[in-house]
């Protein structure tokens, strides 16, 4: 079982990617976190790095040397090869792997709660996290459309399935894409009459 999960920042695909990944036994792996340690080392580690002043002088440094994220995707895409149950929380990803034997979701949501998100996640402002992720968001999205001629957000058709989680709150988010990931890799293997995991549970905790 392969799952790609992109997303802006805030759009609540790190916390679901993770809980998708413990609930169905996947391995998770993170190009966001890939990225800090090749340009940051260890000391990148937590969340919220990005909207930091290092994260941000690091953001200056990407559009200097693009082998970062170029050796980032290589990667991303050696992992999803060898790999047979992984879950990949990544920007670029969906876009980049080109077999059919995953499923991609992509998740979004509007700046103002996005903002919101970031704000309890970081302790700053709401304000302040709207700069921010808007200045990383804008960063990134130019920085892959020169690198790979798509615009994120913008071009959806790589994914199966596009789910706003403005107004869903982290286990709404999770008990629908749980489900539909269930579905589609039953669909996928023609199980789908004999196997009724995919029907919504609780989620465990």
């Amino acid at each position: 079982m392969k799952i790609v999960i992109t997303g802006l920042t805030g759009s609540g695909k790190s916390t679901l990617g993770k809980k998708l990944a413990k609930e169905l036994g996947l391995k998770y792996v993170s190009g966001g976190d890939l990225l800090k340690q090749i340009i940051a080392g260890e000391k990148a580690g937590y969340a919220g790095w990005w909207e930091t002043e290092e994260g941000e002088k690091a953001m200056n440094k990407r559009k200097e040397r693009e082998e970062y994220d170029r050796e980032v995707d290589r990667r991303l895409l050696e992992i999803m090869e060898k790999e047979e149950n992984v879950l990949v929380d990544s920007w670029t990803a969906s876009y980049l792997y080109k077999k059919r034997d995953a499923v991609k979701i992509y998740l979004k949501a509007d700046i103002e709660e996005r903002a919101k998100r970031v704000s309890r996640r970081d302790g700053i402002s709401v304000e302040e996290a709207k700069e921010a992720i808007e200045k990383k968001d804008r960063s990134s999205i130019e920085l892959y459309d020169r690198l790979y001629g798509f615009r994120l957000d913008e071009d959806l058709t790589p994914f199966n399935l596009v789910l706003d989680t403005t107004k869903l709150d982290e286990d709404d988010a999770f008990k629908l894409v749980l489900m539909y990931v269930k579905r589609w890799f039953c669909e996928e293997r023609g199980t789908c009459e004999n196997d009724r995991s995919y029907s919504i549970k609780t989620p465990s905790h």
